[in-house]
């Protein structure tokens, strides 16, 4: 197991996401030969969700690893759920909500809280819902910042901010 995939499963986790964790876990049973340290240590805990975390966050505090490619597959996720209509645009929101309130403070939490926050203010009808679901299509498969400019288009324009 690399710590990307497991910091990925910890950030799902602390989300409230357990639904895909055993079969995650049955996963490197499956494929791991011989099994490593940090799954036997998960097969220990299984079912204690907050032991499950608290070793997978000292498992990736252990050594350096690509924070950035978890965002980039956080993102890609929801994507993916939302294009093929697996994930709704409520169920996204939400996602992003929680991400933002469970990873640290970078480039990607502050996207997260930006889109929820804007679609927060479109759906009270202070922004335009079309430019910010246009936008929120644009950063899902793109990442990037969050255009802001954009989404208060006309607003901003017109002098009424």
């Amino acid at each position: 197991m690399t710590r990307e995939d497991a910091y990925y499963e910890r950030i799902m986790l602390l989300c409230g996401y357990w639904d895909n964790y055993d079969e995650w876990l049955d996963s490197y049973i499956e494929s791991e030969d011989p099994i490593s340290n940090i799954v036997l240590e998960l097969l220990d805990c299984r079912g204690d969700i907050k032991e499950v975390e608290h070793r997978l966050n000292l498992y990736c505090l252990e050594a350096p690893f690509d924070e950035e490619s978890v965002y980039v597959r956080l993102r890609l996720y929801l994507r993916d759920g939302y294009k093929n209509g697996s994930l709704t645009e409520d169920y996204v929101m939400s996602a992003l909500f929680r991400l933002s309130q469970n990873i640290p403070f970078c480039n990607f939490q502050n996207q997260c809280i930006c889109l929820s926050d804007y679609y927060d203010l479109a759906e009270n009808g202070i922004l335009d819902m079309k430019k910010v679901r246009e936008e929120l299509n644009r950063w899902l498969d793109h990442g990037g910042r969050v255009n802001t400019e954009f989404m208060w288009g006309e607003r901003k324009k017109r002098g009424l901010l």
